[in-house]
């Protein structure tokens, strides 16, 4: 009896590379070879992280998905076809969109932003769009760096220590001797102003740096 027991801890990283999976390997699992599967799973595990991470916005709560995919995988294993890429990305976006769906029903109405953030999301599967090539794409970066640059200056100053700082309110208020609600006040400003600037992108923004949307 196969037992799922391939855990691995490995730091999600935003350049993560992929390597792809000959056809012989695809065909050995179809007869139930275990080796053959640990090749699979070692080989797309942390992609397959960083890919359910952009949706779930929790890299534990990422790779159970990611395992649970693999256990479906090696439950259907005489079934599959080779190239079996694709097939695991699809897998890997509908069990994390589901995930998204049912804890938003259990825990909270879905804000505008959250609805957004699913349906951006739906259409890049539907558009067959590679997962994380936008949150690597070079152009995004510069343009969230340029807004961030155009907001006044002490707003920049105060936002930046908490956006690549990781600086808590009151971290800041000690550090430019205000107040932490003066700090909140300049936070949800420069929020506010790269909402404008930033339009449709304004969401990505908001994963890529893991910034609450509430």
């Amino acid at each position: 009896m196969f037992s799922l027991n391939l855990r691995r801890d490995n730091k999600l990283r935003k350049d993560v590379y992929v390597a792809v999976v000959d056809k012989d390997i695809i065909l050995k699992l179809n007869w139930g070879d275990v080796d053959a599967f640990k090749l699979l799973y070692t080989t797309y595990y942390v992609y397959l992280c960083a890919v359910s991470t952009k949706y779930v916005y929790n890299y534990e709560v990422a790779k159970e998905i990611v395992n649970d995919v693999f256990l479906a995988v090696w439950n259907k294993r005489e079934t599959l076809v080779y190239p079996i890429k694709t097939y695991l990305i699809r897998s890997v976006q509908n069990r994390s969109l589901n995930y998204m769906r049912d804890k938003s029903r259990s825990e909270f109405s879905l804000s505008e932003l959250d609805d957004y953030i699913i349906r951006f999301h739906e259409e890049q599967i539907n558009l067959g769009l590679e997962p994380l090539t936008y949150l690597e794409n070079i152009e995004f970066e510069k343009i969230v760096a340029d807004a961030i640059q155009n907001l006044p200056d002490k707003c920049r100053a105060i936002f930046m220590e908490y956006l690549y700082q990781h600086k808590s309110y009151e971290e800041i208020a000690s550090l430019y001797n205000i107040s932490p609600s003066t700090v909140r006040v300049q936070v949800r400003t420069a929020l506010s102003k790269l909402r404008e600037t930033l339009k449709n992108f304004y969401p990505l923004f908001l994963v890529f740096f893991n910034i609450p949307s509430d």
